[in-house]
């Protein structure tokens, strides 16, 4: 079923390294795109953090494509109320006819759907590799990233984990 083409922002790239996940994406679709902003916010700004040599990596070995986005002027207005690579994210998302853009952030989620763009975020790519048979600690990996400051709220935790304290 890896037949799934995504636009990546840099949460999500940062995000499944940390918790040394990251080759899901490359499991799991069939295309992974990212856009120049989020190449610069994840290899060049973030040059030395977690997922920047992942992400090189990965564009070296040809499993994500760096693609610049040709519709700036979305690019513009989308930025007046998002970040860059978000911004970058659902406008190359919709340019490619994408089926997801990997996205965690709310704000950037929401305005996505208000323009048709699919998303998903680490949560939903854990979702899908269960889906798919891989032996994933769901619990285990967002307690991680929740030590890591990923932002993840108390209700939505408690809504996945009922069970839990």
């Amino acid at each position: 079923m890896k037949n799934l083409r995504v636009v990546a922002d840099s949460s999500c790239l940062i995000g499944l390294a940390q918790i040394k996940q990251f080759d899901l994406l490359k499991e799991l679709f069939l295309e992974v795109y990212i856009s120049e902003a989020v190449f610069n916010e994840v290899i060049v700004k973030g040059r030395g953090e977690v997922g920047s040599e992942e992400t090189k990596t990965a564009i070296e070995d040809r499993w994500i494509i760096k693609k610049s986005v040709m519709d700036e002027v979305a690019v513009r207005a989308l930025s007046s109320i998002l970040g860059e690579g978000e911004s970058e994210v659902i406008a190359l998302c919709k340019e490619l006819g994408a089926d997801y853009a990997l996205i965690d952030e709310a704000t950037a989620r929401d305005i996505a759907d208000l323009m048709d763009v699919n998303t998903k975020g680490i949560i939903g790519i854990m979702d899908l590799a269960i889906e798919m048979g891989f032996d994933i600690d769901k619990k285990e990996l967002i307690d991680k990233l929740r030590e890591m400051g990923f932002r993840i709220s108390d209700e939505l935790y408690k809504t996945m984990f009922p069970d839990s304290g």
